[in-house]
């Protein structure tokens, strides 16, 4: 059966999934004569479904339907054929290998049955149908607003509503909710102020990758947020955006220019981040009390570094700031390691700075 082979291809060559052109050969070469599955599981590839199983926490029928509903709207591929391929990538992938809880199973493309993967529907409307909805700013499309259905543990965001695109998540549209999982289907361009705050129980969030603008304070005090995996073209991310949230790893990518003040502070769970080379400003506080942050990689051309930065972060122990670095902030390694070395250029701000606040420093 394909799901046996695709498992045991998956199992003996774990390093293949980040090879496109060794994975595309490979797998034709395991299902010679079926170019319809090995085409439907080479497109989710493309799609970065892989990349967002590892993203997640659990496979849930809500983050699989984004992808059939993919495959169905914008490729063209029949329901049936569509769930296959999402299940197969799912539990081969998802439970088989990484191990993650998986509530989707697979089924067959020729079965003629229901299909695994379902879309939510309440009170015979349908799904998108219970969101509420206004004109967003700019009147070129529309902002959710809030929701009606009886579910609202699991929300799958609609793209678009009286044929207008939905391109925004309104200011706080589902602050203090009982939402566990968010799945935003492309589109979304921008989540506004508070839109999430102080949710709880939210456990995940699946972003579209036509994310741009995190806003401020959009998931503050998240407790229950473990994972998420921001999409590669968002550009800013906003004052206390994941303040006091349960991140755990933080992956910032390349696109983002800047990062507000607090945006991490008070993340309990952060080891190590890498400040993308775009970002020219560390806003003040951006990862106070992170007690937990060990690793921190500043980029070459950084210009300033804003107070109380690390303050409290009890376990960096060292720190590599650029010569182009002109402005520290006051306090900015407050209440830290008593070990911590700050290595810095000779004559550099960095050097001035680490003397006058009589912190141990390394010339490099």
């Amino acid at each position: 059966m394909v799901e046996q082979e695709f498992t045991q291809l998956l199992r003996e060559h774990p390093d293949l999934i980040t090879d496109k052109k060794k994975f595309t050969g490979i797998v034709k070469d395991m299902l010679p004569g079926q170019s319809l599955q090995v085409n439907l599981l080479l497109t989710l590839f493309e799609m970065g479904i892989h990349n967002e199983i590892v993203g997640v926490s659990s496979i849930t029928n809500a983050f699989a339907f984004r992808f059939v509903k993919q495959l169905v709207d914008e490729r063209g591929v029949s329901r049936m054929n569509a769930d296959w391929a999402v299940s197969v990538w799912c539990v081969c992938y998802g439970k088989n290998i990484l191990r993650k809880p998986c509530e989707v199973k697979i089924n067959t493309a020729k079965s003629g049955g229901q299909p695994s993967i379902v879309e939510e529907r309440s009170d015979r409307k349908q799904y998108s149908d219970l969101f509420r909805y206004k004109k967003s700013q700019d009147g070129h499309g529309y902002a959710v607003t809030g929701f009606d259905g009886d579910n609202k543990k699991t929300l799958i965001f609609p793209s678009s509503y009286k044929n207008n695109s939905v391109i925004s998540i309104a200011e706080g549209a589902f602050s203090e909710s009982e939402i566990q999982e968010a799945v935003m289907t492309d589109g979304i361009k921008t989540i506004e102020t508070r839109a999430f705050s102080g949710s709880l129980q939210l456990r995940q969030v699946i972003f579209p990758d036509t994310l741009i603008v995190i806003g401020d304070a959009a998931f503050s005090g998240c407790g229950g947020l473990h994972t998420a995996m921001l999409p590669k073209k968002v550009e800013r991310i906003g004052a206390y955006a994941f303040a006091s949230t349960g991140l755990k790893t933080i992956d910032i990518p390349e696109s983002v220019y800047w990062l507000g003040e607090g945006a991490y502070s008070y993340c309990l769970g952060i080891a190590s981040i890498t400040i993308p080379k775009n970002v020219e400003q560390i806003c003040d506080k951006l990862f106070e009390g992170c007690v937990g942050l060990k690793k921190v990689i500043l980029p070459e051309k950084l210009i300033s570094i804003g107070s109380k930065v690390f303050s409290g972060c009890k376990n960096l122990s060292l720190l590599f700031v650029p010569d182009s670095v002109v402005e520290i902030g006051e306090g900015a390694f407050d209440d830290i390691n008593e070990k911590f070395i700050l290595q810095c250029g000779s004559g550099t701000v960095a050097e001035n700075y680490a003397r006058k606040n009589k912190l141990n420093f390394q010339l490099t």
